[in-house]
């Protein structure tokens, strides 16, 4: 009799503890199958097809993009030192690496976030990164031309937002 109290004990241990496994199983196959990034899939693949057409002309790009960013605000000039065509290849660099982890962004998360706390050193402001975004969808625009439609920009908008909240948040809120 005792022993048939302790076999029930255990059948019953085990059943829970499958039931247990099978419920954190779902849980996360539930959090894999979630995507965190506001980009659909469609968004995303409109930014990397819009990127494709701006690499061929990307030295053009970083030119138009600086020349943009100090008509917007003068003053950011005095924070580059050297020259800006270094500096444009690694802006581009950069942007394509983000672009075509867009599909992961966590993979290149703590490249922007060292990215962020960098910008502290050369006296980056918040603010800055507004004026960045615009001067990035300006080239943008001009860079494509017809092919820089509402929906593109829209995307490119909610990239840009990820990338610089990321950034801003590591710089900014440590």
């Amino acid at each position: 009799m005792m022993y048939g109290i302790l076999f029930i004990v255990i059948g019953l241990a085990c059943l829970l503890l499958i039931q247990n496994i099978q419920k954190q199983r779902q849980n996360q196959q539930q959090y894999i199958q979630e995507d965190p990034s506001p980009l659909t899939a469609h968004q995303i693949r409109l930014i990397q097809e819009s990127w494709q057409r701006v690499v061929p002309i990307k030295d053009q790009a970083a030119k138009l993009f600086y020349a943009r960013l100090f008509e917007l605000d003068p003053s950011v000039k005095k924070l580059f030192r050297g020259k800006l065509d270094y500096q444009g290849d690694k802006l581009m660099a950069t942007l394509n690496v983000v672009v075509n982890s867009l599909d992961n962004l966590g993979g290149v998360e703590a490249m922007l976030q060292a990215m962020g706390k960098r910008h502290i050193i050369y006296s980056v402001e918040a603010a800055h990164f507004e004026t960045v975004g615009a001067a990035l969808l300006w080239v943008l625009e001009q860079g494509l031309g017809d092919y820089f439609t509402e929906e593109v920009k829209e995307a490119w908008v909610i990239a840009y937002g990820l990338i610089a909240d990321t950034m801003k948040q590591a710089a900014y809120d440590s």
